[in-house]
């Protein structure tokens, strides 16, 4: 039925003939919703039970034709009507059951009629079978199919349709409505062809059984009327267009037939595509390669499987790309959306299986050494922090790898604790890293540790990619040599030739920007030593459930004493001269203020102020206070170097791009204008607030959004400003943005899923977690469970093999 393709309409991969109109089954998947609605109105007491029996048979009396069309159906029914015949003779209770025993017994029904699995192949392909040997792919083809991911037959199972096209009814001409998509059939009246430029347009009017009629236009495709002539009967399908009070179709799909019997019906899939590829292509392959799919082990445990009425491979494959019904669609994304969250469950849980299982430094902690550090802050601990410093020591003095995650919001006291952790680890005898993703944090980090650390007598040092060479060998050497306690930098921490003496800690910070390789990399640097993740990105518990399942996670639930909610404010553009005149008042109390931008110069594409340009306008406005510029084509000298004057108070008003969003800490900074707020995420608006309101002053972040801004874009922001919870806004921002991209999928190991919704499928991942963690238990090596053991390799091998190094 499709353009340049009329071969793959002779394969028999559509079901059902046509009665009525519609197809058979689409008939049949009508008479079992409406069963079930029978069975619900009998529950509801609309139906009287004394005589369900009798309406029940009247009801498949009146669907007799559907029934009989359906082989095998006519027994089933009769079974299923003999099973309610003595209803009226049972107690109450009795007849309760029953009538709710009948959706289980329709669900049945549906299952046996309405969802089907690929022909079993005559020839067996390994699945790793190049794509090119398919038959209708060839070699030319092959190098486009790649392009989407598809390198063998395998790849064709997981390359699912964006959409589908219902091709089940046949519909009269008459009521088919502008827009709509229909089939249709009918023969071929007249034909005309014309030419404009260098368009070729042919034309057909096609006419139906009730005398209407519609123009079929095809565009530069005159191969078609080789195939269709005068007075054949014709099935097509496309989009009806009415102009004029006439009905057409451009370039409908088409099959020449010789009775309706012929028409092909069914749910066809629509995939997304590269140019030089066509729906019909996709189609004829992919009705090829899904046959393979009998040679995939079912993976998914009988009792899962069991437990939750799920189907099997080849069936839920099949039903995703030729679906027999939209029952069967629906079964097949249900057993799918399972089977995702279920095997990367898996993964995660064996990661962790495999940290706990290595023998790790059990730390013998005396605690003097921190209770002297305590004892010299300025402030006094929150419960919050004690309460996880009490969960990590408890971690460290254990003979497995500490493996924990601490969340805490932008402000919280986190590198309080991490340096408390560092502290025992060096009375202990060790040696700790600190690995911060970039240089202008790493200094920051480095100025602030040492000082704390020199007045208990440990040795904090720095590693810097720009680092000069001959001081970095110098580091290198007292490293080795155990004379550097603790050591902090950026990627340069995880070259292969920095070799630590005796590495018994690692604090990974802002974990969320280091990949799985480049976490492992600095772990691998020890003997199992202990790990603690820090990150001020906080995380709503489904998605820290799902991605961090692996780790232990501790919370820091409270602020420091005496902090004041920074006041978020949304301002119009054309209300910045008010923010400037406050801004004015604040420096004059010896106050700071930050100015971040997008960009860093003029854009041609987007009208935006940018961090240069507004520069020169902010040092004429506030020049007697000083003005700096920071942005990331600066050098990490000059980067440092001018962070360092902020904080020093050498100028008081910073302008800057992105560069200070994490880790920078200004005390007398109060003020933060956001210009173009609507060009940052929720999360990295908060990282950037989170910049002031770090003393006891009562500090303000201004969001400045222009007029053209969308009304659900401000709305958003609006959220934003209403709260100072960072596990609020991670809710708003992943909500608005989806897991892959409130993170980075690739960076983070977190899967593309396809069917799952971390957001709104908390309970289902919750059950597959458990079912994962009951299977793991019982059988450590999954030796009874060798097929799910392949395939969770298959998926998630890399990141669990690293494991191994």
């Amino acid at each position: 039925m499709a353009n340049c393709s009329l071969s793959f309409w002779s394969r028999s991969i559509w079901f059902g003939s046509i009665w009525g109109g519609k197809s058979v089954i689409m008939h049949l998947e009508d008479f079992f919703i409406d069963l079930e609605e029978f069975f619900e109105k009998a529950l509801k007491n609309k139906i009287e039970t004394n005589n369900f029996f009798l309406e029940i048979y009247n009801f498949c009396k009146k669907n007799v034709n559907i029934i009989e069309k359906e082989e095998g159906l006519k027994k089933d029914i009769g079974s299923f009507l003999a099973y309610y015949k003595p209803l009226k003779n049972l107690s109450d209770n009795r007849r309760l059951k029953r009538i709710k025993q009948g959706f289980e017994l329709i669900n049945k029904l549906k299952r046996k009629y309405l969802i089907d699995e690929p022909e079993i192949p005559y020839k067996d392909l390994p699945l790793k079978t190049d794509i090119k040997f398919i038959k209708g792919v060839g070699k030319k083809r092959a190098t486009i199919i790649r392009e989407l991911g598809i390198n063998n037959i395998e790849d064709t199972f997981y390359y699912f349709p964006r959409g589908y096209e219902d091709r089940r009814e046949i519909k009269n001409i008459s009521e088919c409505f502008h827009g709509q998509n229909c089939l249709i059939v009918g023969k071929a009246l007249s034909y005309e062809e014309k030419k404009i430029g260098n368009l070729k347009i042919i034309s057909y009017v096609l006419e139906d059984s009730q005398n209407s009629v519609i123009v079929l236009t095809w565009f530069n495709q005159e191969y078609i009327k080789k195939f269709l002539q005068i007075g054949m009967n014709v099935a097509v399908y496309g989009t009806i267009e009415v102009e004029f009070g006439k009905k057409q179709m451009k370039n409908p799909d088409f099959q020449i037939i010789s009775s309706i019997k012929e028409v092909k019906t069914g749910i066809l899939p629509i995939y997304p595509l590269k140019r030089g590829l066509y729906q019909n292509n996709m189609r004829t392959i992919f009705s090829e390669t899904i046959q393979y799919s009998h040679s995939v082990k079912e993976f998914l445990p009988q009792n899962i499987i069991e437990k939750y009425d799920f189907i099997s491979f080849p069936k839920r494959i099949k039903g995703m790309h030729f679906p027999k019904s939209y029952y069967h669609l629906e079964m097949s994304k249900r057993t799918l959306k399972y089977e995702e969250i279920f095997l990367f469950e898996f993964s995660v849980l064996i990661q962790k299986q495999k940290i706990q299982s290595k023998e790790g430094i059990s730390k013998n902690i005396k605690g003097e050494l921190t209770k002297k550090f305590i004892s010299l802050l300025p402030f006094k601990l929150t419960k919050s922090q004690i309460k996880v410093f009490e969960e990590i020591r408890e971690d460290m003095k254990k003979n497995i790898p500490m493996n924990r995650l601490l969340q805490g919001d932008v402000g919280s006291g986190k590198t309080v604790v991490s340096e408390l952790a560092l502290i025992d680890n060096y009375e202990s005898g060790y040696q700790g890293a600190i690995m911060v993703p970039t240089s202008v944090l790493a200094k920051q980090q480095y100025r602030k540790i040492k000082k704390d650390m020199k007045k208990i007598g440990i040795e904090v040092e720095i590693l810097l990619g720009e680092t000069k060479k001959s001081e970095k060998r110098k580091i290198k050497e007292r490293l080795l040599s155990n004379d550097i306690d603790i050591l902090i930098g950026t990627h340069a921490v995880i070259q292969n030739d920095v070799i630590f003496n005796n590495l018994g800690l690692v604090v990974i910070d802002e974990q969320h920007r280091f990949g799985v390789k480049q976490r492992l990399a600095l772990i691998n640097k020890g003997k199992m030593p202990d790990i603690l993740f820090m990150t001020a990105t906080p995380i709503p518990r489904t998605l820290a459930m799902t991605l961090y399942g692996d780790l232990d996670v501790s919370i820091i639930t409270e602020m420091p004493a005496g902090r004041k909610k920074v006041k978020t404010v949304l301002v119009k553009e054309n209300k910045i001269n008010e923010i400037y005149n406050f801004i004015e008042k604040e420096l004059k109390n010896d106050n700071q203020a930050f100015f971040v931008y997008p960009l860093i110069e003029e854009s041609e594409v987007f009208d935006l102020k940018a961090a240069t340009e507004m520069y020169e306008v902010l040092k004429k406005r506030y020049g007697n206070y000083g003005v700096g510029l920071l942005h990331g084509k600066m050098t990490p000298d000059e980067k440092n170097d001018i962070m360092e004057k902020f904080v020093n108070k050498e100028f008081k008003v910073l302008v800057s791009t992105t560069v200070i969003e994490v880790g920078v800490d200004v005390p007398d900074a109060t003020v933060m204008v956001i210009e173009h707020a609507d060009r940052f995420g929720l999360s990295q608006l908060h990282q950037l607030r989170g910049r002031v309101g770090r003393s006891k002053k009562q500090s303000y972040c201004f969001l400045i959004v222009g007029d053209n801004v969308s009304s659900v874009t401000r709305e958003k922001i609006r959220k934003f400003a209403d709260t100072t919870s960072g596990f609020e806004v991670s809710e708003i921002d992943l909500e608005w943005r989806g897991p892959g991209k409130f993170f980075g999928t690739e960076q983070h190991g977190l899967p593309d899923f396809k069917f799952i919704d971390i957001l709104k499928d908390p309970e289902l991942i919750e059950r597959a977690r458990k079912d994962a963690y009951k299977i793991l238990s019982e059988d450590p090596e999954l030796k009874k469970y060798h097929h799910l053991k392949t395939e969770i390799y298959r998926r998630y091998g890399k990141n669990i093999k690293m494991l191994d190094a």
